[in-house]
């Protein structure tokens, strides 16, 4: 009897350790936002039995499980986990929670993505309000999970980040200015006429503090100008200059320096305006040469303003040379005098002596004939209208002797630009 006990007692544990506890009965695991901030996530889930319970985050590009810790019997069904510890990936890879028991029963969430779109250098193109418009280019992936409990309205947020050489170093040497955060995946960088290197940072819940590599850059250019204050109208007027362009070398060790090479052999051009409020017009064109400077010859049609321009062109898919303009230039014009004299500079007493004028621009005007007196003074003799810019004077004149004579010609338009005064050089009649 004691033998069939114990195999009795024997057979009956051997019985015990074969039947498994009952499961727990995991159901119902939910992720949401713990509040606006998306600093945590809440995960809750319900069982048939309290038990023990372990949580990890599991995606299906394979890996390791994440652990995200375990809740104790008897606790809420309930883990609150930091974002940061969820991290964020490259690419839409897709995620859920699983909640198991120590019975091995099981149950997971919904998927949801933690997808941070990277960010890089952004497309530039010439905006015609000024500045530079950039363009980052279209999310190659979008949303793997469409409407998943953990999304949020508004998407990635886009940060353009500029570095410069300039005070203050806020990242190595560099300067840096980030502009306004937005949904907008394109925009406008105000001119400032320095050159930086460019990155396009994004953000989302997931990613909350904005990042990217500079992938692009903003190139700058200068251009000089130097003309003569007047010149006589119809001789060649000459401006002259140099370019250069400008752009910044962010190197390994984040050393911003901005260098300056030639502008050389691009197309620059010349343009005029007629007054400091009318609109300005193309004059002429030319090529910078390979030491990057520049020379227009024209002749002076009349006073007006100068500058040189050029004009701001793509370098490439990720890089903008942005055009420069002069300083404005003001050359004025002189009427020109192409004969002043006497048809006969030698005259008997009593002959009549003939002045003689010729200007240019052929305009008609009156000129006053003069004559410096014995005192040194000049004086006017006497009017003559010109007719296509010319005319002949005779008149009476009684001083024996040698005496300086000069034309005062007054200001005239033409082609609705103003030509200045002039007086004539001397020249000397003498009476025998």
């Amino acid at each position: 009897m004691r033998r069939s006990i114990a195999v009795g007692c024997g057979v009956l544990l051997l019985a015990g350790w074969q039947v498994p506890s009952a499961s727990a009965a995991v159901s119902g695991v939910q992720v949401a936002w713990v509040d606006a901030t998306h600093a945590k996530v809440r995960i809750t889930w319900s069982e048939s039995t309290p038990s023990a319970n372990t949580l990890a985050l599991e995606t299906d590009g394979g890996g390791e499980p994440l652990s995200l810790g375990s809740v104790p019997v008897g606790a809420p069904n309930e883990l609150l986990v930091n974002t940061s510890y969820l991290g964020y990936t490259n690419y839409p890879d897709v995620s859920r929670v699983v909640v198991s028991d120590p019975a091995g029963g099981s149950a997971s969430s919904v998927g949801f993505d933690r997808y941070s779109r990277p960010g890089g250098g952004p497309n530039f193109s010439f905006a015609p309000q000024g500045g530079v418009k950039w363009d980052f280019y279209p999310d190659p992936y979008g949303d793997s999970t469409p409407n998943d409990p953990l999304d949020v309205t508004g998407g990635t947020k886009y940060t353009v980040r500029l570095r410069y050489d300039k005070q203050p170093h806020v990242y190595g040497d560099c300067g840096e200015v980030l502009l306004p955060a937005s949904t907008a995946t394109n925009g406008v960088i105000p001119d400032n006429g320095q050159p930086a290197a460019v990155a396009v940072l994004t953000s989302n819940e997931w990613n909350p503090k904005p990042r990217g590599d500079d992938g692009s850059a903003i190139t700058t250019t200068s251009l000089t100008i130097a003309a003569p204050t007047v010149t006589a109208y119809g001789t060649p007027l000459t401006l002259t200059g140099t370019g250069a362009y400008h752009d910044v070398l962010e190197g390994g060790t984040v050393v911003c320096r901005q260098r300056a090479y030639p502008l050389a052999s691009v197309l620059v051009a010349l343009q005029g305006r007629n007054s400091p409020t009318s609109a300005w017009y193309v004059v002429g064109s030319t090529q910078m040469d390979g030491t990057g400077k520049y020379s227009f010859s024209l002749p002076n049609p009349g006073a007006r303003e100068y500058r040189v321009v050029y004009t701001t062109t793509a370098g490439g898919a990720n890089a903008i040379m942005v055009g420069a303009t002069t300083v404005t230039k003001a050359v004025k014009a002189t009427t020109r005098v192409m004969s002043a004299k006497f048809i006969s500079p030698v005259i008997t007493y009593g002959t009549k002596p003939q002045a003689y004028l010729w200007v240019d621009p052929a305009n008609t005007q009156r000129a006053a004939l003069q004559f410096k007196n014995a005192s040194g003074v000049w004086q006017g003799v006497s009017y003559k209208t010109l007719y296509a810019g010319k005319g002949l004077l005779q008149f009476s004149w009684s001083k024996r002797g040698a005496t300086q004579f000069r034309w005062y010609v007054p200001a005239s338009t033409h082609n609705s630009l103003p030509v200045a005064a002039v007086y004539s050089g001397v020249f000397t009649l003498t009476v025998r």
